[in-house]
């Protein structure tokens, strides 16, 4: 029997439930509770964010819990003839709740003909009938339909907000798994690695358990298929000392490991990024790289200039570009970093 993702599990049921978001809650709140709810909304911000969980839980309390929301997704039914099927369905009465809740995921995928059939259908909302839509674009929203609704931005959620989430779940979860732990750093470092995302951050910790049950950030590294931290320290190291056999021994390691050299190096760039940004700022806090990392990088750091390191940068942000398409690009990412070791 399929057992339920954490993400599914513990997405949340009320707006108690929500992490951050704070003002945007307290205004559907307000709205609830003196009756002035309205007739279109759009939800905009980055994936996992809370946007669509959101509608679900003011759609249900807009109900008091009677019956469901009509959920679309924009993303795989975006003609005009889905729309019309919207529009009919909406001037009929709910037979099991006082409004007809409608909510359009993704809904900067509409063609422009769907979008026309919208605008109508929003000049002129049928009694009882809500919609809620939710995109990550919203740029792509036509400006008749922005000016026809109340726009809700969902910014992304701090790394404190996403670390106490995943410190719930994870004492919620050792009631039925023991053996369960999350070490120093590891759950930081999956914030850090979510980008702002709260689903992406619980979905990692489910891949993370399903490798061990000991959660560290070696652990969280391994399971995500990340390069190690001290693979990426020492080839950096190497290329800034110049030392080319050491470069391409390591290089020849990670490819001999099956590892996927294009993965590789976009990885090996986000971390010279992450020590370029570090050592202008001197504040770990800007980069993914987990906090127990902090005396190496300073060690690393004083091995080279700044420029030296930025010098690396663009020449890696160029290696990508160049191997982007290429089937094999072993032998162009050895005759890079040999020229850029060697030319100095």
């Amino acid at each position: 029997m399929a057992v339920k993702s954490l993400a599914i599990k513990y997405r949340p049921q009320t707006f108690d439930d929500v992490t951050e978001q704070g003002e945007i809650k307290t205004i559907l709140q307000n709205q609830l509770r003196t009756g002035e709810v309205k007739n279109a909304y759009l939800f905009c911000g980055g994936a996992g964010t809370g946007k669509t969980t959101c509608a679900r839980i003011f759609a249900k309390d807009i109900n008091r819990g009677q019956g469901n929301p009509i959920e679309l997704d924009a993303a795989s039914n975006n003609s005009v003839e889905d729309i019309r099927d919207i529009i009919s369905r909406a001037k009929t009465a709910s037979i099991d709740s006082e409004y007809k809740v409608f909510i359009l995921d993704e809904v900067h995928m509409l063609s422009n003909s769907a979008w026309n059939a919208m605008l109508k259908l929003l000049e002129e909302p049928p009694v009882k009938s809500i919609f809620i839509m939710c995109t990550t674009d919203p740029q792509k929203i036509p400006k008749t339909i922005l000016s026809r609704v109340q726009r809700y931005d969902f910014q992304r959620i701090s790394q404190q907000g996403i670390v106490d989430r995943l410190c719930y779940i994870i004492t919620c979860e050792v009631k039925n798994e023991p053996s369960l732990s999350a070490g120093p750093g590891a759950l930081e470092y999956i914030a850090k690695l979510a980008s702002g995302g709260m689903r992406d951050a619980i979905t990692m910790v489910d891949k993370c358990i399903a490798y061990s049950t000991e959660l560290t950030v070696d652990s969280v590294t391994k399971a995500l298929g990340l390069a190690d931290y001290e693979t990426m320290f020492a080839l950096c190291n190497s290329l800034v000392t110049n030392d080319s056999m050491s470069t391409l021994t390591i290089i020849d390691t990670v490819h001999m490991s099956g590892r996927d050299l294009k993965q590789f190096m976009k990885q090996f760039t986000n971390f010279t990024l992450d020590l370029v940004k570090y050592l202008q700022t001197k504040d770990i806090s800007f980069t993914t790289i987990p906090q127990s990392y902090k005396a190496k990088l300073d060690a690393l750091g004083s091995n080279a200039s700044l420029g030296q390191f930025v010098d690396m940068l663009s020449m890696l942000v160029n290696l990508n570009s160049e191997i982007k398409w290429d089937t094999s690009p072993k032998a162009t990412i050895e005759a890079m970093m040999i020229l850029y070791t060697e030319v100095k």
